[in-house]
């Protein structure tokens, strides 16, 4: 089925109203007889609305206000009579003003809910058409499962709702932090990088990935994640350096092709900032002889060509172990993400008994299952990290995650894996959950291994 895109839609929105808007209520205008001051005040206006979820809450009246101010958007652009334009913007306003009227009241039906919403609205998915339309579905059952908002959402629809919310917020971060990575990705590959440029692009995609995964861990965190998105976007302006040198000279190896990125930016050609990465995607061609002369400059590329490569290659085996812990670990019992330059163990079933430190032996399965994955990896050393919820004083939790994760450290040993073991106990003081309620105490109560590689 084919979908009519969205500003079509306000353009037959627009034209059926306005084709009976002689006798529309006017609000009066502050900015008085300035066509371009009623529009500005009547956008501030649309602006608050939109910050108070009144185009959720009051939909119609919303979309009929936001009709209108296009129209009168229009006729100032066209050079209509001002008339005409204040006209439009009054009518405007009396909608927001009835949208506000309508939709104040019954936030009380919904509070929680549009709080996950705002959230959602916060991570800028306003920019992207897709997500758009994905809002405006998530926000059709909200009306549709409320009754448009005449009651309270049930438990099981709110959890539901809640779910999709955040799932589009942790999208719109994505597409906010990695969409210019994404788009030369794309790019690439349509330029045969596959065959090109494979190691460059299989480094880009996955730190794309990585990127994507660790903003969908905590996406209202970006010390969190920020270095994992620079990570990606400076792959990404590879990728595209690496692209159009391949492109400019048809031909080139890999491998040259990356010794005259690098030349290039020993000599300041290019910029390696990712913050440059869509000027960069517009770098002007250089010749096969150009290139070939920049190499004759320099022998230091070459050694900063291995250390990217011993990167992509630790990127590799990361990659490689967190596809093979999805397959062999069950989500409940384990996550595997990266973290900077490291690979993040969280246990989430050990089941220790309440008070002890003795890992029982249904568990020790999950642990050999890890070392097995850990031992694939050029490992430097592990850290056993034991955390706990909050119950129970500060001393006796640290107490007990020390002892914990002194445990775990101790059987990993047993298993002979060859790697150095350190442990840390933390008791309650890195909670990833609420400890308010019985689940949050449950995700608190936690073993993370944290896994370096070495360089």
């Amino acid at each position: 089925m084919t979908k009519t895109p969205l500003s079509l839609l306000w353009c037959i929105l627009a034209a059926a109203l306005l084709a009976g808007c002689a006798d529309l209520r006017q609000a009066k205008l502050d900015a008085g007889n300035d066509p371009a001051k009623a529009i500005d005040e009547v956008t501030n206006i649309e602006i608050g609305a939109q910050h108070d979820q009144l185009d959720v809450l009051a939909a119609k009246e919303f979309a009929q206000g936001h009709a209108y101010l296009e129209a009168a958007r229009r006729a100032l652009k066209a050079g209509e009579a001002k008339e005409a334009v204040l006209k439009d913007a009054a009518i405007a306003k009396a909608y927001f003003q009835d949208a506000n009227r309508i939709g104040m009241p019954r936030q009380a039906n919904a509070t929680r809910i549009l709080e996950a919403r705002a959230s959602a609205l916060a991570a800028d998915v306003r920019t992207s058409d897709a997500l758009v339309a994905t809002l405006a579905d998530i926000d059709d059952d909200l009306k549709s499962e409320t009754k448009q908002f005449s009651r309270a959402l049930s438990p099981d629809d709110f959890s539901e709702l809640q779910k999709r919310y955040l799932a589009l917020e942790v999208q719109g971060v994505q597409n906010r932090t990695l969409g210019q990575a994404r788009k030369v990705i794309a790019q690439a590959k349509d330029d045969n990088a596959n065959k090109r440029a494979p190691k460059t692009l299989r480094t880009a995609e996955l730190d794309y990935e990585t990127g994507m995964n660790m903003i969908a861990q905590s996406p209202r965190d970006p010390s969190l994640y920020s270095q994992s998105v620079h990570e990606a976007l400076t792959s990404a302006t590879q990728l595209n350096d690496v692209m159009n040198v391949i492109k400019g000279a048809p031909g080139t190896p890999e491998h040259i092709a990356i010794q005259i990125v690098q030349q290039k930016r020993a000599l300041g050609e290019l910029s390696s900032n990712v913050g440059k990465l869509k000027e960069n995607l517009q770098t002007t061609q250089q010749s096969l002889q150009e290139k070939e002369g920049a190499l004759k400059r320099t022998q230091g590329a070459l050694k900063t060509q291995e250390q990217q490569l011993a990167m992509a290659a630790t990127q590799v085996k990361f990659q490689q172990a967190m596809d093979e812990a999805r397959r062999t670990l069950p989500a409940d019992d384990a996550l595997v993400y990266q973290q900077g330059n490291t690979l993040v163990f969280r246990l989430k079933r050990v089941n220790f008994q309440s008070g002890t430190a003795i890992i029982p032996e249904t568990s020790k399965p999950l642990l050999a299952k890890v070392d097995a994955i850990i031992r694939k990896l050029n490992v430097d050393n592990v850290v056993v990290q034991g955390h706990t919820d909050s119950v129970g004083s500060e001393d006796i939790n640290k107490k007990l995650s020390t002892e914990r994760a002194s445990a775990v450290a101790d059987y990993l040993y047993t298993l002979g894996g060859n790697y150095k073991l350190m442990y840390a106990g933390y008791g309650d003081t890195v909670p990833i959950a609420s400890n308010q309620t019985a689940d949050g105490r449950a995700t608190n109560r936690r073993v993370d291994l944290v896994v370096s590689v070495k360089q």
